[in-house]
């Protein structure tokens, strides 16, 4: 048996390395999500980092992180293929527009999608862990 159970109004699943999360749930969620819907095509995904992300002007890097679906742009829907993308706190965008010809890591989100394609993202470094001795507005508060 593994760790998903449903009712009617929840559906539930225990996560571990040997009962990752279904791709059902992923679809659900890219199917009837809150999440923004960003298209893959050229500039989309560093536009939609640059101007809709909190981002530090002096720095450049991101106050806070970041979820959104990517879609291959001209096809509709979900069950055509998607990228579910997070982004940690701290990634560093320049600008709105690319700065060289070098592919970078957003390139690669904004790269083709294959029909039917689901894969999840994360852009950036993670956190260290917070301590359980640290006060939450403290570690809220401190700086990227």
């Amino acid at each position: 048996m593994n760790g998903t159970t449903s009712t009617n109004t929840i559906k539930s699943h225990i996560l571990s390395e040997a009962d990752p999360l279904p791709p059902s749930f992923l679809l659900e969620m890219a199917n009837d999500g809150p999440l923004n819907e960003i298209s893959n095509s050229a500039g989309a995904v560093r536009h939609h980092l640059y101007h809709h992300g909190m981002r530090d002007r002096t720095t450049g890097k991101l106050l806070s992180s970041m979820l959104f679906f990517i879609y291959q742009t001209t096809r509709h829907g979900p069950q055509n293929g998607f990228r579910l993308c997070y982004v940690h706190r701290g990634f560093y965008i320049a600008s709105a527009e690319k700065a060289s010809m070098e592919k970078d890591d957003v390139d690669r989100l904004e790269a083709p999608i294959p029909q039917g394609h689901m894969e999840m993202i994360i852009l950036g470094e993670a956190p260290p862990p917070i301590p359980d001795d640290v006060d939450d507005d403290e570690y809220a508060n401190s700086a990227v």
